[in-house]
Parts: structure tokens; C-alpha cells; sequence
């Protein structure tokens, strides 16, 4: 197997990953690039007959969005994907397709044209999730719940031969009131995933809250609230919030336009593919209401109705596309309400690097819409906790869900130092191999074979070169068999030598640092069940002196008690625990900090988050 990095690579747009196999060459998404300094008509850097089949993570244009270009260029296999993310896409592509035939009479030559699109969503497969299809002959793909938008998936691609490689798409936060939270990650040999939050966490907030603040403090002024968004994913959890809003007459009378010609049909899909819901959320549909519609909400369709929305005074909140201001009927408002002071700009998604609204979020004082100077005088508000994409301890959380960690992880779709930070965590907390790669970089897994020895997979760290002994194939060689969570690898005598060399200088080290800590040993009785807060704070203190309880695992723990509480912080020290993870070199000292953590969290919750911060602030 070999993987090509074409795209979203130290960067959050276009998708895009080449991979060859023995016996086919396919893509994981196909997505367009987007900011300053994009082609408007990017050259591919394969030839797309040469492509067998797609398979598509989820419809948003950064993954989708040259699919129909592909198609035009001669590619003529299979795109495969869930049912919902084939119907998004076909809206989506259409409505690129059209953006870009109005663009062609200001003289840019369009990507693809609305028949491309047709003959693009003809060669759609689709299929549930948790269902295994048979893309090729040695390649099959089952598709996961990916919490993201609308039909979003986590891809588990099976390869003969090779192994399994899951790729995240984009993956949800798992707190939105319309989508469920992603799926846990399956054993893998290989993992890409994605990084758009990997240094960030997102702040605990009550998006509702923050925006009913800002529309009361904007219509006080008689301003205008815009929010810009893609037509699909944000802009549905946008409309239920405010139908909650006005239901709980926590709003003024305000009327809301909801400006984008997709408004109306992308939020009727959610009450078409209402199994990919919360089921909390698919039950409003099943009692014949209509969670996104409320009485002061009003599509428009028509470009003239939108500027006449725009030119007016009207106190009002508008949500329109693109949510990244780089083009769409948001820029009819933008244009009248920039200068106002009295107005509001509400950024409730990702912002890509060299776009208007990255610009604008970052403080630029001046921008230029469609070649026109604006002052940017209104009040820039950015609400995170309705991004729908996780955080870095989502990220974190979602690797370190599996049973089996993967031999090896690729960081894409983040800026250079989001997917650095996640590698780095990746590494320090679990020691997995994992690598940021740059656009056209190219792993080559060819060298490797996995071979099935008494129905159990033994993986090849070097490539054997067999010699014809008779009728036999015969490969002698010195080496040792490497037991690992993935299953057992076969290494060279070389390969065996290093690891006994680094692993005597690591132990030496750590084990050098744990046995000076006299005083550990001498009071390391295990606690009982129930423990003083004045023990638990002496013992935990000993054991984060002495190096055992690290600040990073500090900061996890802290970090789980705020967002699950109690039970869920003290079934996962017990599945660190379990898992040799706690503290790997000494099975005792890692029972002994497991009781003394579990006894404290659970009499006294608070304290021990307490504590916990006073050792990560160290």
C-alpha cells in the first residue's frame, strides 16, 4: 500500500489522499482548496482515468467539491458513500456548479458545469453505516457515524494484504443536539485523522446562551445580527437554537431570514434521513413537528429579495452562506452593515487561513468586498461551542478509544501547529508513531507484507527475499518475534538490537528518577476505598513528585471530570489501569495510584479537580 498526500495536508482544505494497492488506485475524498492563493481550476496531480472508485468522508465542498472536475476529466468508477451524503452533495455540487456559470460572465473559467454534476451523482453507491462493501477486488469500506454533519462518516478500509486503514473525515464534538457523538475508533493498522482543533479546546460555553446575549445586546442598539454558515451542518443547530429561544419568548419579536437558495432544501433533508439523528431530536419529526421552522422565520430564495433585505434598517438576524465569507448572499449584508457599529458579525464555525472571515476574526480593521474598501466597524463575536468539529481531547479521546492503538497515525486537515500538537500529544501519552505530512508527501508501505500463520495476522517489518530451495520458497534469517498491541511483528536481528539498546537507556533513566523518591516507598500503603482529603492530597502529591502522575495525565483527568463527571473519570482511570496505561513500568506503583485516584474522585469530586489543576499549573 502507498498513500499520497494531495491535499489538506498542514492545511484545513482540500481533501484529498491518493492510495495504490497491488490491484487498485482509489481516493479518499476529493475536495477543493479554499483562501487566498487557491487555483480557481487546480490541476490533479494523477490521472483521474486512472482512478478505480472514491470513497467520500462527507458532502462539504473542501471534500467533495471536485468530484464532478474529476468526472469531466475521464474518471468513470464508483464514488461510495452514505445515502445522506450522496442527496447533500448533489445540492452542494449543483449549487457550485451554478455559483460558477454566474462567475464565468465576469471571465473565471468554471471547474465544471452543471451537466458534470448530473453525471457525477450517477456513479454515487451508497450505503448505511456498519455495512462492509466490496469497492474493488482487495478493498472493502464500511462506513462509521462521524458526528459531523448530515451523513458524515469515519471510513474503515479493509485492504488484502495490507491491513486496515481508517480515515476520520471530519469528526463531531459528539455535544450537538441534531447529530450523535462519532462512533469509538475500531482496531486499525493504520489511522488518518484529522486536526482543525488539535491544539484547541473548545470553551465551556453555553452556545445558546452566548447567542441570545448577543441578539438582545445587538437588537438594543437596533442593529443587525449576520451569521455566516454553510448551508448544511451549522446552520440547522442556528435555527433550532433559535426556535427554542423564541419558543421560551427569551426573544424580542425579531424577525430571521434565513438567506441561501439551499435554505429551504437542506434543512428538508434532515426530515428525510432522520435515522442519522439523535434520537431525542428524531422524535420532534415523528410527532409531525418541524424542529427548524418557527413563526418569525423566512426563507428567501431570490437575489432581489436578499438586497432588499440587506439595504434595510431593520433591526433582524440574517444567517447566510459561506460561512467563511468568501463568497455567497452574506456579502449582500456585509456590504451595509460593516461600517455600523451598532450591528453584529456572530463567526460560529472554523475560519481556513487567508479567507475574509479569518481576516476579520483576527482584527483586521479594513477589507475589501467584491474590490470595494470597507471599514470593519461592527462587534466580531465567535461562539466555539457551535463548531462541528472536536477539540484536541476529542481528537485525543477518539485515538485513545480503541482496544488495539494503531501501528501508525497521520495528522491532516489542521493548520501546521493544530496537527503538530496533536502529534505531539499522540506521541507523549500513548508512544504511537504519528506524522504530520506535507502536501505530495508519499508513504510507501509496498516494503511490507502481512502474511496469516495459523489464522492469526504476523506483520513483516522488513521485506523477506525467498530463495527457491527445491520446490520450496525459503527466506532464512536471525531475528526475534516483537509481541505489540496490534499483533505480533516479525524483526530482524538489527531491529531487535536497537530496540534492547533504547529501551535500556529509557528504563535506565526513568527507573533512576521513580527509585530516588525514598519516601514513596516507605508510604506507599494502598489506600482503602475511602480516603481523607488530606491523605488523598499527601499521596497524590508523592506520586506526582516522583514523576508517576504526570501533569498531562492531570490535565486529562481534570479535564474529564468537568465535561462527564465522576463515574465516567473513574471507569476511565480503571481502563488506563487495565490497560497498563496509568504507569507502565512498575504493575504495582500504577495499582496502588489507581486506588488512591479512585478513592479520591469518588468522595470528593471537586477537591480532586482542584488538585488536579494545582498540578498541572506547576
Amino acid at each position: 500500500m502507498k498513500l499520497q498526500f494531495l491535499g489538506a495536508a498542514k492545511e484545513v482544505t482540500g481533501s484529498c489522499i491518493l492510495i495504490e494497492t497491488r490491484k487498485s488506485r482509489f481516493l479518499l475524498d476529493c475536495g477543493q482548496r479554499q483562501g487566498q492563493g487557491t487555483e480557481s481550476s487546480p490541476r490533479f496531480q494523477f490521472n483521474p482515468k486512472e482512478i478505480d472508485f472514491v470513497i467520500l468522508s462527507h458532502a462539504h465542498l473542501d471534500h467533495a467539491g471536485l468530484l464532478p472536475k474529476l468526472v469531466a476529466e475521464g474518471f468513470d468508477g464508483m464514488i461510495y458513500s452514505t445515502v445522506a451524503t450522496r442527496d447533500v452533495a448533489e445540492l452542494l455540487l449543483k449549487d457550485s456548479a451554478k455559483i460558477q456559470k454566474e462567475a464565468a460572465e465576469s471571465g473565471v473559467m468554471p471547474m465544471f458545469t452543471e451537466k458534470d454534476v448530473v453525471q457525477t451523482m450517477d456513479k454515487f453507491r451508497v450505503s448505511e453505516w456498519n455495512v462492509p462493501v466490496d469497492a474493488s477486488e482487495n478493498v472493502t469500506v464500511t462506513f462509521l457515524d462521524a458526528g459531523h454533519i448530515l451523513g458524515a462518516s469515519i471510513s474503515v478500509v479493509d485492504i488484502s494484504g495490507a491491513g486496515r486503514l481508517i480515515y476520520t473525515g471530519d469528526i463531531g464534538h459528539g455535544r450537538s443536539p441534531i447529530m450523535n457523538a462519532p462512533a469509538r475508533l475500531n482496531n486499525t493498522d493504520f489511522l488518518i485523522i484529522e486536526s482543525t482543533y488539535g491544539a484547541k479546546r473548545h470553551p465551556a460555553v453555553n452556545p445558546k446562551e452566548s447567542l441570545k446575549q448577543i441578539i438582545l445586546d445587538t437588537y438594543a442598539n437596533k442593529g443587525k445580527v449576520l451569521i455566516p454558515v454553510f448551508a448544511v451542518g451549522r446552520s440547522q443547530e442556528i435555527l433550532y437554537i433559535l426556535k427554542q429561544l423564541y419558543e421560551e419568548k427569551k426573544l424580542p419579536n425579531i424577525p430571521v431570514y434565513f438567506d441561501t437558495p439551499l435554505g429551504a432544501e437542506t434543512t428538508s433533508l434532515y426530515q428525510h434521513h432522520q435515522n442519522y439523528l439523535r434520537a431525542e431530536f428524531r422524535n420532534s419529526f415523528l410527532k409531525g413537528e418541524n424542529p427548524f421552522h418557527f413563526g418569525r422565520l423566512d426563507f428567501i430564495r431570490g437575489n432581489n429579495r436578499s438586497l432588499d433585505v440587506a439595504s434595510s434598517g431593520e433591526p433582524c438576524v440574517v444567517i447566510a452562506a459561506s460561512g467563511m465569507l468568501t463568497g455567497g448572499r452574506i456579502l449582500n449584508h456585509l456590504k451595509t452593515t460593516l461600517e455600523d457599529s451598532n450591528s453584529s458579525l456572530v463567526f460560529v464555525g472554523y475560519q481556513a487561513e487567508g479567507t475574509p472571515g479569518r481576516e476579520i476574526l483576527g482584527g483586521k480593521k479594513r477589507v475589501e468586498i467584491e474590490e470595494k474598501s470597507y471599514q470593519v466597524k461592527l462587534n466580531v463575536f465567535y461562539i466555539p461551542g457551535l463548531s462541528a468539529h472536536a477539540d484536541t481531547d476529542g481528537l485525543f479521546s477518539f485515538v485513545n478509544s480503541a482496544e488495539l492503538l494503531p501501528k501508525k497515525i497521520f495528522v491532516v486537515h489542521g493548520e501546521p501547529e493544530n496537527a503538530e500538537a496533536l502529534r505531539r500529544r499522540i506521541i507523549n501519552n500513548l508512544r504511537i508513531d504519528t506524522f504530520v505530512p506535507e502536501r505530495g508527501y508519499t508513504e510507501n508501505f509496498m516494503e511490507r507484507e502481512v502474511v496469516k500463520v495459523v489464522e492469526k495476522d504476523v506483520h513483516l517489518d522488513f521485506r523477506p527475499q525467498f530463495t527457491k530451495v527445491g520446490e520450496q520458497e525459503v527466506y532464512p534469517f536471525a531475528g526475534a518475534l516483537l509481541k505489540k498491541q496490534d499483533g505480533i511483528h516479525l524483526i530482524s536481528k538489527e531491529q531487535y538490537i536497537g530496540i534492547l539498546t533504547e529501551t535500556e537507556e529509557e528504563l535506565e533513566m526513568m527507573l533512576a528518577k521513580v527509585t530516588s523518591k525514598k519516601e514513596l516507598e516507605a508510604e506507599a500503603a494502598a489506600p482503602a476505598e475511602e480516603i481523607s482529603e488530606v491523605v488523598f492530597k499527601e499521596e497524590l502529591t508523592k506520586y506526582a513528585n516522583a514523576g508517576i502522575f504526570s501533569r498531562s495525565r492531570a490535565r486529562e483527568l481534570k479535564d474529564k471530570l468537568k465535561d462527564e463527571g465522576r463515574d465516567a473519570t473513574i471507569a476511565h482511570v480503571n481502563k488506563l489501569a487495565g490497560k497498563d496505561r496509568l504507569y507502565p513500568l512498575d504493575n504495582e506503583k500504577q495499582e496502588l495510584l489507581r486506588k488512591v485516584l479512585v478513592a479520591g474522585i469518588n468522595s470528593f469530586p471537586q477537591k480532586a479537580r482542584m488538585l488536579f489543576n494545582d498540578i498541572v499549573e506547576r
